[in-house]
């Protein structure tokens, strides 16, 4: 059985020793990751979310976040952005300093169409949210999940659980890096199983007690090639030559007992 609370704190404890960043800066960064859970959003706070979410699919972070303050100039009310038509994508899309993606662009309008039609119906996105019950049990939650991924657009299996992610339910972000370091860890058997990859993160969180969303920024940080928020210039769990060295969970890792075998086999 896996140590899952050893195995994060010297996940954490390598990411803050490998930081730029004195220890107390990165554990001061790392902090606000551990209240995010049971904020209660405003229904832009919800589309902001939402938007940036469908931009970050498919994209590298740094391309989105350096695009963020024009992105966010364009759809800064759903209720206006419900109104758009075919003049507003175009002018969108004529914008030098946008990301020109169409699909993006069109989806990002016709969820805040679906968002204003909800918080019609139930109030607010919030209500909305809280009818599902989700913290009240892991199948709630999953029907959540189920429901955003059916009603909006550009959210498919792996962002609405990011965009979970980000509003601050109990649930890890199972995108390609997170998935990697889990498989490598022997947690998973392979990256496609996203929805064993959330349950092991919230084993995580459980052994912890930390949030769920705590658990996923720390593992990110430690499996993304560059982290400048966390001063990380060289990611540790790569996916091409990963820092197995530096790594304080190497004794748990399949992937470095491999190559250690394969060293050995060689007579390296």
């Amino acid at each position: 059985m896996k140590d899952y609370k050893a195995i994060f704190e010297k996940v954490e404890s390598t990411l803050i020793s490998h930081s730029t960043l004195d220890a107390d800066t990165i554990r001061e960064c790392l902090e606000e990751f551990k209240h995010l859970k049971g904020r209660i959003l405003s229904d832009s706070e919800y589309y902001r979310v939402l938007v940036h979410v469908v931009f970050y699919s498919g994209f590298r972070a740094a391309t989105v976040n350096a695009k963020l303050e024009v992105i966010d100039g364009h759809f800064s009310d759903f209720e206006r952005v419900a109104g758009y038509g075919n003049a507003e994508v175009e002018r969108i899309l004529s914008d030098q300093n946008m990301i020109r993606n169409r699909r993006k662009v069109r989806a990002c309008v016709g969820n805040a169409q679906i968002l204003k039609s909800i918080v019609t119906e139930y109030g607010s996105f919030q209500e909305y949210i809280e009818s599902f019950e989700p913290n009240q049990s892991f199948e709630n939650l999953m029907l959540l999940k189920e429901e955003l991924q059916y009603r909006f657009e550009g959210l498919g299996s792996i962002t609405t659980y990011h965009f979970l992610t980000d509003i601050g339910m109990p649930v890890i972000k199972p995108d390609r890096v997170v998935c990697r370091i889990f498989q490598r860890l022997g947690l998973i058997e392979s990256e496609g199983q996203l929805l064993k990859t959330v349950i092991q993160g919230r084993k995580f969180a459980q052994a912890t007690e930390h949030p769920v969303r705590y658990v996923d920024i720390v593992f990110a940080a430690y499996g993304q090639v560059k982290s400048d928020e966390f001063g990380i210039e060289r990611g540790i769990c790569l996916e091409k030559n990963p820092a197995c060295s530096i790594c304080g969970v190497r004794s748990y890792c399949n992937y470095y007992r491999e190559q250690v075998q394969a060293l050995i086999r060689h007579g390296g």
